[in-house]
């Protein structure tokens, strides 16, 4: 039975340790061209290309679980986001701090604004965990109604934001960062990701029935979803709008398909490893590159740029990695990731 379910879900830790994988890339990327010049132009590229994947997919396979979550009850539902994730929160949210406080100190570098208010909105790559937070809580009341109705409450919700914010107030969709990158609000990902976590926990409620209506699709489909993705990667789309989350949506079938593949499951256990890592790669992963792009830029600061990238990446990404195996052995650096002193693997929203 333990075989057969490790079968089941290893194209869900496959997708997900991709997922997260990419993050990486993306943050180690953006790391160096702030800091560098003469970085490949297809990175950046790849980056855009790939963003209707990254976070809908991982927001997607959170939803996927929380059947799961809901049957163990209000007590071990509400106790289990607490630690799970409201806990990896609030520490790595402190450990952004003190290592701010750090630069700061050390090398007269200001705090960033995003930090603050501290805990009470999300610094940076965080906003996964408090968006994930909130949608399990909506969840645990939705979908007791009706899990139809939760999808139809969010898909609502969001159509409703999107177009009154791009009709009546458009920086609620879309601001100005630092760099003069337009990045969406929190509200905007909070109203666009929970269409993708409630569709997910609709859909995980026959979770072996969904799997195997995949698997059985028609291969014309999957190369028509393909086509229509490729096609509308092409289309300079408004991020977040509704044509951008159905082509998002539609990304998902034959990346969950080519997943289920027995010969790509064969070819890349260490990317589903890493999607049983998920959460101690996605929330380590921001403080070592921030701590590791510092000393590579002030130790190497004329050097090519992508070879900066590539030793960012290769370094953050083997710490990571490392962390992820220690977490299994103490219960100390476990801690860091969940309130859990018993050695389990752990992934990103999927423990109640």
């Amino acid at each position: 039975m333990e075989q057969t379910t490790a079968a089941r879900y290893r194209w869900i830790d496959l997708v997900r340790g991709t997922a997260v994988v990419l993050v990486i890339v993306l943050h180690s990327q953006y790391g160096i061209s702030i800091r560098y010049d003469g970085l490949w132009s297809w990175l950046p590229l790849m980056s855009e290309y790939l963003a209707p994947f990254r976070m809908p997919v991982l927001m997607f396979l959170s939803g996927l679980m929380v059947a799961r979550s809901l049957r163990k009850g209000p007590r071990r539902f509400f106790t289990g986001k607490l630690k799970n994730i409201a806990h990896p929160y609030v520490v790595w949210t402190l450990v952004a701090f003190v290592l701010y406080s750090l630069r700061w100190v050390l090398m007269n570098e200001p705090m960033p604004d995003e930090l603050f208010p501290l805990l009470i909105l999300p610094y940076n790559y965080l906003w996964f965990l408090y968006c994930l937070f909130i949608y399990y809580i909506l969840a645990f009341f939705l979908f007791k109604l009706s899990a139809k109705g939760a999808v139809a409450v969010t898909l609502v919700g969001y159509l409703l934001y999107f177009y009154l914010a791009q009709h009546l107030a458009p920086d609620w969709l879309l601001v100005p960062d630092d760099d003069g990158r337009m990045v969406p609000t929190l509200p905007t990902k909070i109203v666009f990701y929970a269409v993708f976590f409630m569709l997910g926990g609709w859909l995980g409620e026959n979770l072996s029935g969904f799997a195997e209506g995949l698997a059985r699709l028609n291969p014309l489909v999957v190369w028509l979803l393909v086509a229509i993705c490729l096609a509308g990667y092409l289309l300079p789309l408004h991020p977040f709008s509704p044509v951008y989350l159905l082509i998002s949506l539609a990304s998902l079938v034959p990346l969950a398909r080519l997943a289920m593949l027995g010969w790509v499951q064969r070819c890349t256990t260490l990317l589903q490893w890493c999607g049983r890592q998920s959460i101690v790669l996605f929330v380590a992963h921001m403080p070592i590159i921030l701590v590791i792009v510092t000393v590579l830029s002030k130790a190497m600061p004329d050097s090519n740029a992508n070879l900066v990238f590539a030793l960012l990446f290769v370094v953050t990404f083997i710490c990571c990695c490392v962390l992820a195996r220690m977490s299994q052995r103490w219960a100390a650096v476990r801690f860091l990731f969940a309130y859990n002193l018993k050695g389990r693997q752990v992934r990103v929203g999927s423990r109640a």
